[in-house]
């Protein structure tokens, strides 16, 4: 099943929450590629729910606290889908 761009933001923001991430670790966390997590990043820079800082000559994104709040937001919204549609299904 393909993901949505929204669980892909949210896949990207989960994997540069807390300590942060590198664009490598990113494309690994959140299973995607290069081209693509470099487009989704630029996105989220941008609108301010990444930040990027250099440490130690590497470039590190961060969830900013925006970001941060979107993750917290989407979990309870996918978990309130996710037992909509387990109850859709009993009926």
């Amino acid at each position: 099943m393909r993901r949505s761009k929204v669980e892909i933001i949210a896949d990207i923001l989960r994997s540069a929450n807390g300590t942060g991430a590198t664009k490598t670790q990113i494309v690994y966390r959140a299973n995607l590629n290069f081209k693509l997590a470099s487009g989704y990043i630029r996105y989220l820079l941008r609108k301010g729910y990444l930040v990027e800082v250099v440490e130690n000559n590497r470039k590190i994104y961060r969830a900013t606290e925006k970001g941060q709040e979107f993750l917290r937001e989407f979990v309870v919204i996918a978990r309130e889908l996710d037992e909509l549609f387990r109850l859709e299904s009993v009926l």
